[in-house]
């Protein structure tokens, strides 16, 4: 669902979530949560990367440095909260958070623009390393960004993956 009021914005589905709050007592000031199912994202991208690496973990890194670029480019500025995570979801198991981000001298339609460019550039970003021909497109409801992460799970995918790289064996 995707919600919006005087003080927050959110992006949710069963994948992930995203959420701008603003900040009391500090006008054009939010915070920045956003945090990820990775076992939900596991029957997309299992096998389909380098050994010890997780498309969708790397993507949520990468967001934080995306929206911190997109907001310098719109006039606003981001720095670290200080937060290791706001709990934004009561998801526990599996979930993973990065540390929050603070947005300043932000209107509230930049705040909406950054929840749209957000939602999608870690949609595309975990999907261009382990779908490299789908494009996601603009303005997706989370409910239809779910269905698209959905319709590309791979039912029984730790048997579909390559094999492991084994060690040679003495002879």
């Amino acid at each position: 669902m995707t919600t919006a009021t005087a003080a927050s914005w959110e992006y949710q589905n069963d994948f992930f979530t995203i959420k701008i709050s603003q900040l009391k007592h500090r006008t054009g000031s939010y915070n920045y949560s956003i945090g990820l199912n990775l076992p939900k994202f596991n029957p997309i991208i299992w096998g389909r990367t380098g050994i010890c690496s997780n498309a969708a973990f790397k993507g949520l890194q990468q967001l934080r440095a995306d929206v911190s670029h997109y907001a310098h480019q719109k006039g606003s500025s981001t720095m670290d909260a200080g937060i290791p995570c706001t709990n934004l979801c009561s998801h526990v198991n599996g979930w993973y958070q990065e540390s929050d981000l603070t947005i300043e001298n932000a209107s509230p339609e930049l705040v909406s623009d950054i929840l749209a460019f957000s939602a999608r550039t870690l949609v595309q970003t975990i999907l261009t390393a382990a779908h490299h021909d789908i494009t996601v497109e603009d303005g997706l409801a989370p409910a239809e960004s779910q269905r698209l992460l959905e319709s590309l799970s791979v039912t029984n995918y730790q048997e579909a993956a390559p094999p492991p790289i084994a060690k040679p064996q003495a002879a």
